[in-house]
C-alpha cells in the first residue's frame, strides 16, 4: 500500500496495480513477454500528481469503468485521492509508486476523452501473433498508451514504440531496467 503522505509533493508518480482479479490473470498472462524477467506483473497504470494550487494528490488514469457513486467517469478522467482511496478501498494493497518525469501539460491535455477498447483486442492479438508495434492506432486510450503519451521516454527506451503499443508490462521492464524499484 502507498504511503502518500511520504512521497515527495514535487515529484509525479506512476502508479502500478499488480491486480488479480480474472481479467487482472489473462493481461498478465498475455503482456508477461514484454517484461520476461519481471517476477510481477502490473495489470493497470496510472499517475499520482499533488496539486500544489488545490493542496491535494490527484489521480490521472484511463480506465474502462466509470464510478458513478463518486462521480468519477469512465475514459481518461482525473480525481482526487480522497475519491481514489475509497473506490480502490479493497484493491489498496496492490498497489506501488515510483517517482517518474511525466509531462503534466499531457497529463491534463487527453483528459476527457474516451477508453480504449480496441487497444486492449489488439495488444492480446499482438502478444499471440508476437507483432507488437505493427498494430493501428484505434480510438481512445487505454492506461498504458495514455501515459506513455505522457512519459514518452519508454516509447523511446522500446525502439520508438508507439504509445498505444505499450502496455503495464512495459512500464514494469522500464522502471527494473532503470533501477527505479526495488524488485
Amino acid at each position: 500500500m502507498i504511503n502518500f503522505d511520504l512521497l515527495d509533493k514535487n515529484r509525479i508518480y506512476l502508479g502500478l496495480q499488480y491486480g488479480n482479479s480474472k481479467i487482472a490473470k489473462e493481461i498478465k498472462r498475455f503482456s508477461k513477454r514484454y517484461a520476461p524477467n519481471s517476477k510481477h506483473i502490473p495489470t493497470h497504470v496510472c499517475a499520482f500528481v499533488y496539486r500544489k494550487d488545490l493542496g491535494v494528490w490527484y489521480v490521472y488514469e484511463s480506465h474502462l469503468k466509470g464510478c458513478g457513486k463518486h462521480g468519477v467517469p469512465s475514459g481518461v478522467r482525473r480525481y482526487s485521492l480522497e475519491k481514489w482511496l475509497q473506490i480502490e478501498a479493497k484493491a489498496l494493497k496492490e498497489f506501488k509508486a515510483i517517482p517518474l518525469d511525466f509531462n503534466f501539460i499531457e497529463l491534463e491535455d487527453i483528459v476527457g476523452h474516451r477508453y480504449g477498447k480496441g487497444d486492449i483486442m489488439s495488444l492480446m492479438l499482438a502478444a499471440i501473433k508476437r507483432n507488437n508495434g505493427a498494430q493501428k492506432d484505434r480510438k481512445g486510450f487505454i492506461c498504458s498508451e495514455y501515459l506513455a503519451i505522457a512519459y514518452p521516454a519508454i516509447c523511446k527506451f522500446f525502439d520508438n514504440l508507439p504509445p498505444w503499443c505499450v502496455t503495464p508490462a512495459h512500464f514494469q521492464n522500464y522502471i527494473e531496467s532503470k533501477g527505479l524499484c526495488d524488485e
